[in-house]
């Protein structure tokens, strides 16, 4: 049975409000981890969506508050908020806002660094004047090729690879502030891209996916592109997925590693292997999407179930819930806010 106390899921939308959007009776928020969907639809479970403006709710009923508001660049203000809301609420927080807001990629990249087997390419935070962004291109030590993005943006929108620090400074948009980061190539002995997914909850480990792609942009879209039609690569990451443990001790070692300097409750890791087997950083943070698992109408990636009964787990231990068999669907709506 689950405890009598009630939970409290603290959701939030983008500082401009552009990350809230509405559907009938449903909110839903980008920059808001999805995990909370692993949880069974109980009476003790009660959501809260911030937003930008100050306000006042009383926290002081719930043992335990997680905070599902995941976006460290666009959601600031509503972190802050947050931050005024738990002051003096008794409850246990779980990603407590000041934890997230260290986990922009250039934080991120200067906590980890130095850790022995994983590769963090240099990444440096842009300005959003041209001539002082090609000083801090340069004054990092970057050269080409040198990726280029918008802060506060996932799913590998605004990226793009450039080839010299002049290309990377003539593409910004002034104004904007953007994350420059090395480019470290990590195509597979078979000329193709593999990027890997783990969720650490708790002090679980939840390997989610293995995506690969002839491309070094690899995301999503490329299950049904590119890993559908090959046989050769859905065993490989089947048999990754259905193995008790996926990774080598090396590499165990550094997701110790990661777990341990990380400020982070829960969170994803987005890595690639080198050539010579070190582990390659991409990302680390809370924001990262957990569902759906695979297209709905694609019954071949169906093995990807198999992270749902441990991701739950987990999760619910987290969260000072009792775990249950997975009650929640392959698929999903992304983060709703009922």
């Amino acid at each position: 049975m689950p405890t009598a106390s009630p939970l409290l899921l603290v959701f939030g939308g983008g500082d401009e409000d552009d990350l809230v959007s509405r559907a009938g009776n449903r909110t839903y928020v980008i920059g808001s981890s999805d995990l909370g969907r692993l949880l069974p639809n109980r009476e003790v479970i009660r959501r809260l969506l911030v937003t930008s403006e100050p306000g006042h709710v009383d926290l002081s009923r719930y043992p335990v508050i997680v905070n599902m508001i995941t976006e460290a660049e666009k959601s600031a203000k509503v972190l802050d908020n947050l931050k005024a809301l738990l002051i003096g609420a008794p409850g246990r927080v779980i990603n407590h806002p000041d934890a997230v807001l260290r986990t922009t990629r250039d934080q991120v990249a200067a906590l980890l660094d130095g850790i022995p087997g994983l590769i963090v390419p240099k990444t440096v935070r842009l300005p959003g004047d041209p001539t002082m962004a090609a000083e801090s291109i340069r004054s990092a030590g970057l050269v080409g090729p040198i990726i280029v993005r918008q802060v506060g943006t996932h799913t590998g929108r605004t990226v793009a690879l450039h080839q010299s620090v002049d290309d990377a400074v003539a593409a910004l948009e002034p104004g904007q502030e953007f994350i420059a980061t090395q480019f470290v190539d990590f195509a597979s002995p078979d000329g193709n891209y593999r990027k890997y997914r783990v969720f650490f909850i708790g002090n679980a480990t939840v390997l989610r996916h293995m995506y690969v792609s002839d491309h070094w942009n690899v995301h999503s879209p490329d299950r049904a592109r590119f890993m559908a039609p090959r046989p050769d690569i859905v065993a490989e990451e089947r048999a990754l997925i259905e193995r008790d443990q996926p990774f080598g001790p090396q590499v165990q070692q550094v997701f110790r590693e990661v777990r341990a300097r990380m400020p982070l409750d829960f969170f994803g890791l987005d890595f690639g292997f080198t050539p010579d087997g070190a582990v390659l950083l991409f990302e680390a943070n809370a924001t990262m999407s957990f569902f759906p698992l695979w297209r709905s109408d694609d019954p071949q990636f169906q093995y990807l179930t198999a992270c749902l009964r441990p991701a739950q787990s987990a999760f619910m231990k987290l969260v000072g819930q009792v775990a249950d068999t997975p009650t929640v669907s392959a698929q999903g709506p992304g983060r709703p806010v009922p």
